[in-house]
């Protein structure tokens, strides 16, 4: 019994080992198989050569290039159309027919002319108007524009002397009350006694004595100051002849250096000639170097003459010529470097030798203003006070008082009547000139009325005959009516039917001239726009179909919904199967061209770094062969709704990523897909 149960242990011992074994075993065969399912799944296709078509496609609709509206003035029926949308038609050819009846015009017309007339009237007769404008303007003898304003130059010239005349007279009388008063306060005044008059004469003499006594006081303290300054102007200048002549001396070494360099003559202009010599010797080396690279340029094809930014240009568009013209351009770029050293040097010498100049100039000017003030100085030094007369006019003037006196007592009693009778008549005058203003102001005012209602009666006369005349068109329209084409062409809208009624200045019909052609245009990408260029020619879809038309590219723009991001392209489109409204779809841009490595437009990414794809490299397991994803960078050549043609660092059959059912990051180990 024990020995049964001891082989039973064993055996199931025995048995689980075996299947632990099993399991382990089955766990290392297919433990990749199980993580595979746990990685991105992507889809993979060859890097091959191939074609790209870069070509822009687009819809839109034909529009007419110039259209033509064909506008009515008039609310009126339609009573039938003439033409239908497509029809060619002649000039005058008729397109509707109206209803004979009064417009909705000719009534508002004849309800404006009916208030122009009552306005009339009532101006004619509202009481306010002269008889003698009433008949002016009833047999239509207004006057004209040079007329009224020659009237009222006239008027306000008489005006404007009138007031002259009141403000003279006014001045008069203010002048004479003014002097009468002051005579009237003097004769009623006493009489200074004799004496009195001599004390204050006396006292005049003796203030003009101790004034002439100042005044040679303030002679002389003036000399010593206009002395004292001059010294100081004087000191300053000599001072500044000092520096100058410091300066020259020290410019004079400076020359002498520069002559030394140029190892000339000795002198200043020697070293200039020198630097100017170096500066066009080293011109002449650069243009040779330009001569000779343009001359070897021609030869290959260039014709951008002695541009060295176009022949830079020219080289660098092409690898094989960035290396066969690498040297002359080093060589050329040396001698502009050379001609630019020469240049400065040239143009250092010279701003020393002018500044050297200049103070030399300045130099001798100085001298010449130092003897102007020692000149000046010697003049004022030699100056001395000549006493005045004002002694002996205060002495004279005390004889004077006296006599002065007497006779103004005699004058003061002579002048009385007589300012009483000037001042009386300056009165009388300036109540006439009052008078003749006030007049003249109102004349100027009813002649302001006059033309005024003169010129509004003419005006509203003029209406009233301006009216008549559009009535009695409207009138001559109201019968028999339609509506005509003003110029040949194809009818490409029609705004009306039968029944409806038209409306003023809005297009009853648009034709598209004969002659004209229609233009399309669809909005593209930024990036879109750079594949084309004006006058390309487009493809048509169903080109078949529209055998004899042509559309050629015309503009491109920034589009007016989204001028930032995007452009419009603009087609002229020409044929005789092609209308205005028709909905074309078009392709332009560049022809088919061959590229070495093309993958799907899927494959390329972008991040900061740039643009680059994924390729799938394998490396070897224990087992089985694992997939990593490895980012390449690539540079895009072009582009076309499918494919993308690179640059890049390939061989030509590797494996590139286009689509993965999980995010793909380089580096990470991806699972292909089996079908």
């Amino acid at each position: 019994m024990n020995e049964n149960e001891g082989r039973k242990k064993r055996e199931w011992v025995k048995n689980a080992a075996i299947v632990f074994l099993t399991i382990m075993l089955i766990l290392t065969f297919f433990s990749n198989t199980i993580m595979n399912y746990s990685l991105p799944e992507v889809a993979t296709q060859y890097v091959q050569s191939g074609s790209i078509t870069a070509k822009v496609r687009g819809t839109g609709n034909v529009e007419a290039t110039d259209p033509y509206n064909v506008v009515v003035k008039e609310s009126r029926v339609v009573s039938s159309v003439a033409v239908k949308q497509g029809d060619e038609v002649e000039k005058d050819q008729i397109l509707y027919y109206l209803e004979d009846k009064e417009s909705d015009e000719l009534k508002a017309a004849e309800k404006e002319l009916g208030e122009l007339e009552l306005a009339y009237m009532k101006g004619l007769f509202g009481g306010t108007v002269s008889p003698e404008i009433i008949n002016k303007v009833s047999s239509g003898r207004t006057d004209s524009f040079s007329s009224y304003q020659a009237m009222v130059t006239d008027m306000q010239d008489r005006l404007q002397a009138a007031e002259q005349r009141v403000q003279d007279c006014q001045k008069a009388v203010d002048d004479i009350t003014l002097q009468s008063t002051i005579n009237t306060n003097d004769a009623t005044v006493n009489t200074i006694p004799e004496e009195t008059e001599k004390v204050l004469a006396n006292t005049e003499v003796t203030n003009a004595q101790a004034e002439e006594a100042d005044a040679e006081a303030a002679f002389n303290r003036e000399k010593s100051e206009m002395l004292a300054e001059l010294a100081y102007q004087i000191t300053e200048k000599q001072n500044q002849i000092k520096d100058l002549e410091e300066l020259i001396s020290k410019a004079e070494g400076i020359t002498g250096t520069i002559s030394g360099t140029a190892g000339s003559t000795g002198t200043a202009s020697g070293g200039i000639d020198y630097y100017i010599k170096q500066r066009e010797e080293a011109k002449t080396i650069r243009d040779n170097k330009l001569k000779e690279i343009v001359k070897s340029a021609n030869s290959s094809g260039y014709t951008g003459g002695e541009d060295i930014d176009a022949l830079k240009e020219w080289v660098n568009a092409d690898e094989g010529r960035k290396k066969d013209y690498a040297t002359l351009l080093n060589d050329f770029d040396a001698a502009q470097s050379q001609y630019e050293v020469a240049v400065r040097l040239a143009n250092e010498a010279e701003s020393q030798l002018n500044t050297h100049g200049s103070n030399e100039y300045q130099l001798a000017q100085r001298k010449k203003e130092l003897q102007s003030l020692q000149a000046v100085q010697a003049e004022i030094d030699a100056m001395t006070y000549t006493p005045g007369d004002s002694v002996k006019d205060a002495q004279a003037r005390l004889a004077q008082a006296d006599k002065n006196l007497t006779d103004k007592n005699n004058a003061n009693k002579q002048t009385s009547v007589a300012f009483q009778n000037r001042l009386a008549n300056a009165e009388s005058a300036l109540k006439n000139a009052q008078a003749v203003y006030e007049l003249l102001k109102t004349e100027q005012t009813e002649l302001a009325a006059d033309i005024n209602a003169e010129l509004d009666l003419a005006k509203t006369n003029k209406d009233i005959a301006d009216k008549k005349a559009e009535i009695a068109k409207l009138k001559e329209n109201s019968i028999g009516a339609t509506i005509t084409a003003p110029v040949a062409g194809t009818v490409t809208s029609l705004a009306y039917v039968a029944g409806e009624t038209t409306k003023p200045e809005e297009p009853a019909a648009v034709l598209q001239v004969a002659g004209k052609g229609y233009t399309l245009s669809f909005s593209v990408t930024n990036e879109q726009a750079k594949k084309v260029q004006v006058g390309d020619t487009a493809e048509l879809q169903n080109s078949w179909y529209y055998d004899d038309v042509q559309a050629v590219l015309a503009t491109i723009r920034p589009d007016p919904d989204n001028p930032s991001q995007n452009k419009q392209l603009t087609f002229n489109i020409t044929g005789t199967s092609v209308q205005a409204g028709q909905s074309l779809s078009l392709s332009v841009g560049q022809r088919s061209s061959e590229y070495e490595f093309v993958v799907p437009n899927s494959a390329v990414r972008e991040d900061n770094n740039g643009k680059f794809i994924l390729i799938v490299e394998s490396k070897s397991g224990p087992i089985n062969n694992r997939y990593i994803a490895t980012r390449v960078d690539v540079e895009v050549l072009a582009s076309d709704d499918t494919n993308t043609a690179i640059s890049a660092a390939l061989y030509g059959y590797e494996y590139v990523i286009t689509t993965s059912t999980k995010p793909v990051e380089a580096g990470k180990q991806v699972r292909l897909n089996e079908s």
